[in-house]
């Protein structure tokens, strides 16, 4: 089995597409998440299937906590999350819902239950700089969805994305999240520069490359702001920097992950876990990882 400190997280993988697509740019704007990495949904599965990965996964490993990504998984149809999460739980995972929101209160009473922590997406305090990143409207849903979340007493994190520009608004940001941590338990605040991550583009760069010293510096800069709540700051990496080891699934079975190199086109597919098992594909991937930074060393 692997052990915690091997595998403390996994990221389960329901859909690869996202609702916010719909949305509108607004004037101005980049276009809706345009750091993102849009593509069609390649995951198909059953709700079978869904409660046989995460069994296959409680299993295996001793990771405390199921990250349930995507794409997003809050989408306008039947993706089997209320099925996913509500087995995850019952097996022992925490469960993280990582979601822009936009359709979260339409699919609320489902998921209420089952869910840990419910990480949304906010890349500025006001509606100007957050509609910008992701869309006519974005801003308001995502006030309205931190008030009934915290009303409801829930417990929340939040994901952000930043520009040269925006960078200089996270302090606002910073005193808008402290405020929502006096009302209910904040655990995370997950703070991004643009990451190419092998799919560079050269727009992308123009709007959101900046010095990574820049970006690492404004992160320390409102770290005692937040009282209680764990800041993360991901910033941009050079080819030859490491990236962060994750395992994603798809509920299908498929096993895929970021061996560290910032350079490749995509995460390494691994296999099927209902098929070869899922430690032996995670160790796998360590010895992957292991071979591709010697290799980078020599």
């Amino acid at each position: 089995m692997l052990t915690h400190d091997e595998l403390g997280i996994v990221h389960l993988v329901l859909n690869t597409d996202c609702n916010a697509w719909d949305l509108a740019p607004t004037t101005n704007s980049p276009g809706v998440c345009r750091f993102c990495y849009r593509e069609r949904n390649r995951v198909n599965t059953d709700a079978d299937t869904v409660r046989r990965v995460i069994d296959q996964l409680r299993s295996e490993s001793a990771a405390h906590r199921c990250v349930f990504t995507g794409g997003d998984p809050v989408m306008p149809y039947d993706n089997h999350l209320e099925i996913a999460l509500q087995h995850a739980a019952g097996v022992g995972f925490e469960t993280n819902l990582h979601t822009n929101g936009i359709l979260l209160s339409e699919r609320y009473a489902g998921l209420r239950d089952h869910v840990t922590i419910y990480s949304l997406a906010v890349d500025g305090p006001n509606a100007e700089t957050a509609n910008w990143f992701r869309g006519q409207g974005y801003f308001e849903r995502f006030l309205s969805n931190v008030e009934f979340l915290t009303t409801d007493q829930r417990r929340l994190a939040f994901n952000t994305f930043t520009t040269a520009g925006s960078v200089r608004d996270l302090p606002r940001l910073a005193q808008f999240i402290a405020g929502v941590a006096q009302r209910t338990d904040v655990e995370y605040w997950l703070i991004s520069q643009y990451r190419p991550i092998g799919r560079a583009n050269t727009r992308k760069a123009e709007i959101y490359g900046f010095e990574r010293d820049h970006f690492v510096r404004a992160v320390d800069d409102v770290r005692d702001m937040v009282d209680g709540v764990d800041i993360y700051a991901q910033p941009t990496r050079a080819p030859e920097d490491q990236y962060p080891f994750r395992v994603w699934v798809l509920a299908n079975g498929t096993v895929t992950a970021d061996l560290g190199s910032v350079a490749a086109p995509r995460n390494e597919v691994l296999g099927d876990l209902l098929v070869d098992g899922f430690e032996p594909l995670v160790r796998r991937a360590f010895a992957l990882r292991e071979q591709t930074q010697l290799e980078g060393i020599s």
